[in-house]
């Protein structure tokens, strides 16, 4: 029986691929279960054991068993495809929620999904061009991300968004350039799948909630020749918000005369890809400014590698909302970071240090007299940009976690039911290191400490901070192959998360799986 199954297995796999050339060899691909847990003694679980995990843990009692089965592109061949699917089934503690109800406030605590889809997706590739379609997770590729503090536009913080992605699976060299400049891009759109959540952690009360809007990113990056011991690389990214349905309610009622939606015809696909104002199709602000919501980032980096293949690498992230902040016009605003790498596996293998700050968002007011009626003061002052939140849409989130650097609190710790940043005005410090003490066993710590000052439209009345770290060991011995155990310990000092501690532990089998002679 276990033969026959094998086969069928094997018959179902190469209909699917298309493979009927490997009809007689061997098909592989990768696999990996794992297991893991965490107790803590709050409501959330401490910052590091949620931070940059993909959406995956967030409470302080939670768990989750997890499958995954993948196939990577093979980059030695002109043509080559891929394939992935990771599921995942859990339990978890919930937070309570206050919203509008029968007259009054009161709470409830929404449930969390006991199975997701975490990635489902596949993709091929001809030389160096890629199309992909699915869920699948995605980092930043700026910085480093197991230590660092997330990546400024899309830092692996959220769950995936599934999407249709296009562009050069890596650098590419410019012709004429004889390989001393490189090029790399993508383009993609995709859809939000928060709905659920919104809904149920929306207060009915005031202020609004937008359902339904789709996501579009693209970048593009340049390099210099990755062969000489100095490497510079320079690049741009941009991601949006667009479509979707606004919605209004005051005391829990709807209000049906403030319910606005942005269309998602063929010209407005192409207006997210090449940021222009609105129609009269559109809501008052797309037409005012530009259609969707629109977040960015320039970005440079510059590596030394010495003899020895140790290097040291500088690099920063500049954010921006709007015109202002792209010709940086928002101070010091942004991430910058230093990073060292051994190139062995010693005791000191690689630190990060990063600044973040959060603080000049382009200047405390906007005044724009285009929109107003005989202005009186018709000098323009641009500011106000409110990092990550928007006048149509919730915040710059995934399942109420920032699509964004995770040092930017995110809504879902708002158990008010308010779906936008109250802490995007921040500044903070984050070290990272890795090292080994073994072969066998490796740790990493993580530190972090910042302030806030609330936001622009909400500003706190006294600055709240937070001290937070992570200590972490891996064991992966050699008599067990593709065995990893891991232990967590992490802990929050401070307001603005509160005094919290928890731990984890984890258990990984990956390998590869061979069907077929």
């Amino acid at each position: 029986m276990h033969c026959r199954f094998k086969s069928a297995l094997f018959t179902v796999l190469m209909l699917l691929t298309g493979g009927s050339s490997y009809s007689f060899a061997q098909y592989s691909m990768d696999y990996a279960v794992s297991m893991a847990g965490n107790v803590g003694n709050g409501t959330f679980a401490p910052y590091y054991l949620s931070a940059n995990k993909h959406g995956l843990v967030t409470h302080s009692r939670s768990g989750y068993l997890r499958a995954a089965l993948s196939r990577d592109l093979d980059r030695s061949k002109r043509f080559s495809y891929e394939f992935g699917v990771d599921l995942i089934g859990r339990l978890s503690s919930t937070s309570p929620v206050a919203y509008y109800t029968d007259g009054q406030m009161t709470e409830r605590r929404p449930g969390i999904s006991a199975f997701l889809i975490q990635q489902l997706y596949a993709g091929i590739k001809y030389r160096m061009i890629f199309i992909s379609a699915g869920s699948r997770e995605l980092t930043d590729p700026v910085v480093n991300f197991e230590l660092s503090s997330g990546g400024l536009i899309w830092s692996g913080n959220a769950r995936p968004i599934p999407q249709v992605r296009a562009g050069f699976i890596d650098f590419v060299d410019i012709p004429l350039t004889k390989g001393w400049v490189q090029i790399k891009g993508d383009l993609a759109y995709g859809k939000f799948m928060d709905n659920n959540y919104l809904k149920t952690h929306y207060n009915y009360y005031n202020h609004f909630i937008t359902t339904g809007a789709l996501y579009h990113h693209k970048s593009i990056s340049f390099r210099s020749n990755p062969h000489k011991p100095f490497v510079v690389t320079i690049g741009a990214e941009l991601a949006a918000q667009f479509g979707g349905t606004k919605r209004i309610y005051q005391n829990g009622v709807l209000r049906d005369d403030l319910t606005s939606k942005s269309p998602t015809r063929f010209r407005d696909f192409l207006q997210v890809l090449v940021p222009t104002s609105g129609d009269g199709s559109t809501n008052v602000g797309d037409q005012a400014y530009y259609y969707g919501n629109h977040v960015g980032q320039w970005n440079l980096s510059a590596e030394y590698t010495f003899k020895d293949k140790s290097s040291i690498r500088g690099y920063f992230e500049w954010y921006y909302d709007d015109a202002s902040g792209m010709g940086k016009l928002n101070g010091w605003d942004g991430l910058w970071g230093l990073e060292y790498r051994s190139g062995r596996q010693n005791w000191l293998s690689n630190v990060v240090v990063e600044y973040i700050d959060f603080t000049n968002q382009g200047g405390p007011l906007n005044w724009c007299p285009t929109d107003f009626e005989n202005p009186i003061l018709t000098t323009e002052a641009t500011g106000f940009d409110n990092y990550y939140n928007n006048y149509f849409y919730n915040g710059w989130t995934h399942f109420g976690l920032s699509n964004g650097t995770a040092m930017a609190k995110s809504t879902l710790y708002n158990t008010d039911g308010y779906l936008r940043y109250k802490h995007n005005r921040m500044r903070g410090i984050h070290v990272g290191a890795l090292g080994y003490i073994s072969p066998e066993w490796r740790y990493k710590v993580l530190a972090s400490y910042r302030t806030s000052w609330g936001s622009l439209e909400l500003p706190l009345a006294d600055t709240e901070h937070d001290l937070s770290g992570l200590l972490e060991c891996h064991y992966t011995p050699a008599k067990l192959a593709g065995w990893t155990f891991s232990l967590s310990l992490a802990g929050d000092l401070g307001k603005l998360y509160g005094d919290q501690w928890g731990v984890a532990i984890g258990i990984k089998k990956s390998g590869i799986l061979t069907i077929g002679k």
